[in-house]
């Protein structure tokens, strides 16, 4: 699987995530699980460490906290 398709397929869990449990998950958790996630498992790769970054950066959580 190419990194463009997991960074696609990550949006569309958080989608559906953030419509099925409402208000109980806010987005910044959601993307520091998946960065702590992918991190401890091995998985993240430049490219996916660099739009995992930008997402939580975006949503005001620094890169020095995750």
């Amino acid at each position: 699987m190419r990194d463009r398709d997991v960074m696609n397929l990550l949006d569309q869990i958080e989608l559906y995530v953030l419509g099925a449990v409402g208000e109980r998950v806010a987005q910044k958790d959601y993307w520091l699980f998946i960065h702590h996630s992918m991190k401890s498992g091995l998985l993240m790769t430049k490219a996916l460490e660099k739009h995992l970054q930008y997402k939580l950066e975006a949503l005001g959580v620094k890169p020095h906290q995750q």
